[in-house]
């Protein structure tokens, strides 16, 4: 693969980078946090992106979306980031759009896809359950069919955002006499049904973005069904095949070495600063080199997906491991360089508490980084685990 500028590219970037310096408000950069911003953040930046196309950055440009190949959502998702912009709807506008636009009955997609698109309707995803993340086709949640209506019982974990949500979309079994993946329906439930009860779980980071999601007697209706009862395994395969180029998460690591570079900037050492200390620059030079072979890889799945080619769906396993793991290496570097004051945990700005007077190394440097490498801590298990990853290169490259 030639790995020289593309021009095109180039000249995109460019685009993109004057589009958010003639249209992002100053109120929201930096309001990009988490999975999701805020929902007003993220209301008025959708609304933005539509008034000049731009709203629906994964959609072909038949259902209303921009058509971008998958190297020019990448950048237009780095420099966003960059930019501080804030979130759009993963869930709706990543992941469920494209299903609905694929799957969906002419009904379903004049009831939900004008809401993804506006930004007006929030969406969670139910998959995993206890007992059932890394196995997903073993999942236990129930809906029986009760007229035209099921009935859903179980519970979903790990629901993030599920307390912000309007609707989520919902894997179910609706068939047990039947091999586990057949008997798999996918589902579209208000959250507001009667039934639905939403557990906090609060993460290590001391945030609140995941859930446990209980369903008792809830009833749904069967026109609320994608793609037909039973085909819930092929519609999620669908799902989690698109965005192979995304799973290493490149604009947040892009975003740790920009904070590392800081810190060693920032801090002091004998009067000198963090980076001239040879053990530092030597970590650095290496991460970077890391995240440099990354970027490079990134852009190799990009060309495959555009391609359509099967090889992006191993390369986009080995790319969630490298990434993730990177992630980790990188936060907790982060935290190491404060030195003494990496033992206190900085809350970040949006989660300190009034009246906070913690020391700080530097202005600006510390709050935040150990939050964010206590939740990078999971990176190697949300998305599929690296042991389901390792799997998956070892069935699909080795034929193991």
């Amino acid at each position: 693969m030639d790995f020289q500028p593309d021009a095109g590219l180039t000249a995109f970037r460019e685009e993109v980078r004057a589009f958010l310096r003639a249209h992002l408000p100053a109120d929201l950069a930096g309001s990009q946090h988490g999975v999701r911003s805020p929902r007003a953040a993220l209301m008025h930046w959708q609304g933005i992106l539509n008034e000049h196309g731009w709203g629906a950055p994964c959609w072909e440009t038949a259902h209303g979306g921009t058509g971008w190949t998958p190297q020019q959502r990448l950048v237009f998702d780095e420099e966003c980031a960059a930019a501080g912009a804030p979130t759009q709807d993963v869930f709706g506008q990543r992941l469920l759009g494209p299903v609905l636009n694929h799957f969906a009955s002419p009904e379903q997609k004049a009831e939900h896809l004008p809401h993804i698109f506006a930004g007006t309707r929030l969406w969670c995803q139910g998959f995993s359950e206890p007992g059932s993340g890394s196995d997903l086709a073993s999942l236990r949640t129930q809906a029986v069919r009760d007229g035209d209506h099921y009935v859903v019982n179980g519970q979903k974990i790990w629901t993030s955002y599920a307390h912000e949500a309007d609707w989520i979309f919902l894997l179910v079994r609706t068939d047990t006499s039947v091999k586990k993946q057949a008997g798999i329906s996918f589902l579209l439930v208000d959250m507001q049904t009667p039934g639905i009860t939403v557990r906090p779980i609060i993460t290590i980071d001391g945030c609140h973005h995941l859930n446990e999601t209980f369903f008792d007697n809830v009833r749904v209706p069967v026109a609320n069904c994608v793609g037909g009862e039973g085909a819930g395994w092929s519609v999620t395969k669908f799902l989690l095949n698109n965005e192979h180029a995304g799973t290493a998460d490149l604009p947040a690591l892009l975003r740790l070495k920009k904070q590392l570079r800081s810190v060693g900037a920032t801090l002091r050492v004998d009067g000198q600063p963090l980076v001239r200390q040879p053990a530092f620059a030597l970590r650095l030079a290496r991460l970077e080199a890391e995240l440099q072979a990354v970027s490079m890889m990134v852009q190799r799945v990009a060309v495959l997906e555009q391609d359509h080619s099967p090889t992006a769906h191993v390369m986009g396993s080995m790319l969630k491991i490298r990434g993730t793991e990177l992630q980790q290496k990188m936060s907790e570097f982060l935290v190491e360089s404060l030195g003494d004051y990496g033992a206190i945990a900085y809350p970040a700005e949006s989660h300190a508490e009034e009246g906070d007077t913690l020391p700080v190394p530097a202005a600006g440097i510390g709050p935040g980084l150990a939050s964010a490498m206590f939740f990078r801590r999971a990176s190697t298990i949300y998305g599929g685990t690296s042991e389901v990853q390792r799997g998956i290169i070892a069935k699909l490259l080795f034929q193991l």
